[in-house]
């Protein structure tokens, strides 16, 4: 494993007022190779890095690992930055890269998908104002679980399309520049995308958890 920053071996105090600055001004102190502010950028985002990871894998293995790899490239790039997008959307752009990489590895042989966790991490807020009864709890974590399992017989770059426009909710223009290719093969790999997806559920007999989960848009049917 890649030991970053954010450990309690040889790890650096964050310097005085580094909670305190903006963005730009701690982009700016990163470029200059301050170590104080490369341990504060990592503070900020490492928790919304990982939950990135978790939602699009599906699962919690090696998602340690991963937040490290992706902070890595991101300290490496951060030299090229240029403010194009906002800076959370630019590690997300890693963090999907990233991601990619990790599904290619895993296409052979999947790995068991921590439903219960997927669970916790996307609904806890809602179930603290709305306890929903056991019965329904199962429920949608087999719904969950049919969906991660379809999503996994998708090619990589399918999966990532159909994540992020029908779950994230992402429209094609920023799937585009996450993705690195222009709307029209986006807009193509989401036609076919989805449609793979619903043939498997049609396998497993949950076309109608489909169709709750991922509903359809008018914005890719007539593509081709």
């Amino acid at each position: 494993m890649i030991v970053l920053v954010g450990k309690k071996s040889g790890s650096v105090e964050t310097g005085p007022g580094m909670a305190e600055l903006d963005e730009p001004e701690l982009i700016r102190r990163c470029k200059n190779g301050e170590r104080a502010a490369h341990d504060e950028l990592y503070q900020r985002f490492r928790r919304p890095v990982a939950a990135n990871l978790f939602r699009v894998l599906g699962d919690r293995n090696e998602i340690e690992d991963l937040v490290q790899e992706v902070f890595v490239i991101a300290f490496r790039g951060l030299a090229t930055f240029r403010h194009e997008a906002k800076l959370a959307t630019w590690l997300y752009r890693i963090c999907v890269n990233v991601a990619l990489g990790r599904i290619r590895a895993r296409t052979r042989r999947p790995p068991p998908i921590g439903v219960a966790d997927l669970e916790v991490a996307a609904n806890s807020s809602a179930l603290a104002d709305r306890p929903e009864s056991p019965q329904r709890a199962l429920e949608r974590r087999d719904d969950v679980a049919r969906v991660y399992r379809a999503l996994d017989r998708l090619a990589p770059k399918k999966r990532l399309v159909l994540y992020l426009h029908e779950i994230e909710g992402r429209d094609l223009k920023e799937i585009a520049y996450l993705v690195d290719a222009n709307a029209v093969t986006v807009r193509t790999r989401l036609f076919y995308a989805r449609r793979e997806f619903y043939r498997a559920l049609v396998d497993e007999g949950a076309a109608p958890v489909g169709a709750r989960v991922l509903p359809g848009t008018e914005d890719d049917r007539d593509a081709t």
